[in-house]
């Protein structure tokens, strides 16, 4: 039996978790009867060059442990882990990863999202793509301009960058949108994989019966900026990079649910 590590690439291979153990209340951990090489301990004894070969497995564990914590912190309360997805899901996030690693498809992806509570299947997409796929992968909401925590999620790699960003939000703050567009020109730069999603919370609308106060017209002002499409508080130029790393076609003014 040969090594699952050299074939976790292939998406024909089933489960975004394969050649892992994993319990709900225990971390994961490898199943050493998919590496008999190495009996699931990242290195072996190579008898012809009389010494040890080092494999990716204890890299690869690392960054799958980080994400987990990650998640961990950003939804403590949710019963599904990112693995824990239906055959027909795992099949179809393989096969996208697939697609776009190889090149065959545009390295960038934009999704949305009215779930703020609810991980999304974006966390599903970046542990198989540190686990199945060996990415150097950084997954990192927005919240304000950190220069430090812009430049963990853009440095240079030897490896491929594949950068996901969850649940962008609040985008008429100046500090979360400068951030984004800096991970765009970053990524669009090193020819990184890009996956987004954006967070719109529906507004609610108020009567407009009589002459509003001062709250209302704040509150009004908010609503609209709250209800513009997400792409639409993108400069020209992060729009067009955009544009280019994920194919899509956005219009100022486009309706917020397209």
């Amino acid at each position: 039996m040969s090594c699952i590590l050299r074939n976790l690439d292939n998406p024909l291979l089933s489960g975004l978790a394969l050649g892992l153990t994993a319990s709900k209340d225990g971390p994961l951990a490898v199943s050493p009867q998919f590496f008999p090489c190495c009996s699931g301990n990242g290195q072996a004894w190579d008898q012809r060059r009389s010494g040890y070969h080092i494999c990716s497995l204890k890299a690869r564990m690392s960054r799958l442990h980080d994400l987990m914590g990650l998640y961990a912190r950003y939804y403590p309360d949710t019963a599904r882990l990112p693995f824990q997805v239906t055959p027909a899901w795992a099949n179809q996030i393989l096969q996208e990863l697939a697609g776009v690693f190889k090149r065959d498809t545009l390295p960038g992806s934009i999704s949305y999202s009215s779930q703020k509570a609810q991980p999304s299947l974006l966390w599903s997409k970046a542990f198989a793509s540190i686990w199945r796929f060996g990415m150097d992968v950084r997954m990192a909401r927005l919240t304000a301009f950190d220069p430090e925590e812009l430049m963990r999620l853009t440095r240079t790699s030897d490896k491929p960058i594949a950068i996901f960003i969850d649940q962008i939000d609040k985008l008429w703050d100046p500090a979360i949108l400068e951030a984004l567009e800096y991970v765009i020109q970053q990524a669009y730069n090193a020819e990184a994989f890009l996956w987004l999603e954006f967070y719109h919370e529906p507004s609610i609308s108020e009567s407009e019966n009589g002459t509003p106060n001062l709250r209302q017209t704040l509150s009004r002002r908010v609503s609209k900026l709250k209800d513009r499409h997400p792409l639409d508080h993108l400069g020209p130029d992060a729009l067009s990079r955009l544009q280019l790393m994920t194919g899509i076609h956005h219009k100022p003014g486009t309706p917020t649910h397209a």
